[in-house]
């Protein structure tokens, strides 16, 4: 609950300076200009991230989650000064901010973790967590979105503000006590060296790296969601920003209703959900487009978002199942920086095929590729995995050699799950 807490303060934050910022960017400069400014702003998380994901394996996570919340909280406190001076220096703040809050994923899921041993109480505190994001989209980005329509320095430090108290539940834990053989080791080990081993160890992972590369298959399908779901609103449904914002808390509240049912699932079905709620996020996200009616397109987004919720539930518990407990961290980074790699890449694609073709035409395409994107993923991977998920329950938490993968993983279970 202290992490829950902890996220939701660092996501709120986050979304009241993203909603200033692109408020007083469009007030003052140009739409171009605000494309220049995210740019700028989620670089260098995207580069920082496979390097504290290594961090979060070697390092204090405790100290680590508690200087990236006041990291963040210094550069929002540096946006706001920026104000007064120019975009440029609006944008670098953004992109410190950014960077610093990259130290924060890895960190909390070893910390969470360590926190709860037994797989059933990981994958129940990771839908717990995963529903901050819904939560968030609600709250924060109305929130961002009354106190910016008042004033933006007000909500800047709000913002702040709120980054800094979310380091309150964190001070209330006490460092996590982890297994320090590989830790110990990795010491002497230069940082290059540690995120090199991430990338290797994949290669025993076949679970995990399957779970990689679907989300950079999403990333690539989902990475203009925002875009496309602004322009289907503003221009297919003739909506304004009330009706926006209408579809905005549909999806927040969709996102919450599937991370609580993903929790409800029992473990065997796990796999089976992931890959059905791919094909049903498609579907729904599809079907959206090729009607005309808000109500129509509401209840389909409120259908894809469940399935959204359903996902992000239990994507970290696939990622990590058969990872080792020293690895975590790396590997964590690892899928969250080639999805938003993979984003970044799409938001520019589609931004050239909404160019040639309408709205509708791309809506429609996404949610095809997301469908079959599902079932390739249960056809290859899926099916064949259940064995091997269903009995990683303990080997991930035992110490293995700094130098391999745990022996147990990387001979027998993954040996014989090779096509999984």
């Amino acid at each position: 609950m202290l992490l829950w807490v902890a996220s939701a303060g660092n996501q709120g934050a986050s979304w009241i300076m993203l909603v200033a910022v692109f408020v007083y960017v469009l007030h003052h400069y140009s739409a171009s200009s605000l494309a220049i400014v995210e740019l700028v702003g989620t670089l260098p998380a995207l580069l920082c991230m496979p390097f504290a994901g290594a961090m979060a394996d070697r390092h204090d996570v405790r100290r680590l989650a508690l200087g990236s919340m006041l990291v963040q909280a210094l550069c929002l406190l540096g946006v706001l000064v920026m104000l007064r001076v120019g975009l440029w220096e609006i944008a670098a703040c953004y992109g410190l901010q950014g960077a610093a809050g990259a130290v924060w994923p890895p960190a909390r899921q070893r910390w969470l973790y360590a926190l709860v041993r037994e797989e059933r109480g990981r994958a129940a505190a990771n839908a717990a967590i995963g529903s901050v994001s819904g939560v968030m989209t609600i709250a924060g980005a109305a929130l961002g979105g009354v106190l910016s329509a008042w004033s933006t320095s007000a909500a800047l430090a709000v913002a702040a503000g709120l980054q800094l108290a979310a380091t309150v539940p964190l001070l209330a834990l006490a460092r996590p006590a982890f297994q320090q053989g590989g830790q110990a080791a990795g010491a002497l080990r230069s940082l290059h060296a540690d995120l090199a081993e991430g990338f290797t160890a994949l290669r025993a992972l076949p679970l995990a790296r399957s779970v990689i590369w679907i989300g950079i298959a999403w990333g690539l399908i989902g990475g203009a969601y925002n875009v496309l779901l602004a322009a289907h609103v503003t221009n297919d449904l003739h909506g304004g920003g009330l009706l926006l914002g209408v579809f905005y808390a549909v999806d927040g509240v969709a996102v919450i209703l599937g991370s609580v049912l993903a929790a409800r699932l029992s473990r065997g079905s796990h796999l089976a959900a992931y890959a059905l709620a791919y094909v049903l996020q498609g579907a729904a996200w599809g079907a959206m487009f090729l009607g005309d009616c808000p109500a129509w397109g509401a209840a389909m987004l409120a259908v894809m978002r469940t399935a959204s919720g359903v996902i992000i539930a239990f994507d970290t518990t696939i990622l990590l199942a058969t990872v080792p407990e020293r690895l975590r961290g790396r590997i964590t980074s690892l899928h969250m920086t080639t999805y938003g790699a993979a984003s970044r890449v799409a938001l520019a694609a589609f931004a050239g095929l909404l160019a040639v073709t309408g709205v509708r035409t791309v809506g429609v395409l996404s949610g095809a590729a997301s469908v079959i994107v599902g079932a390739t993923w249960w056809w290859l991977n899926g099916r064949r995995a259940r064995p091997l998920y269903m009995s990683a329950t303990s080997p991930a938490d035992v110490p293995d050699d700094p130098g391999t993968v745990s022996s147990e993983i990387a001979g027998g279970k993954l040996a014989n799950s090779n096509g999984a």
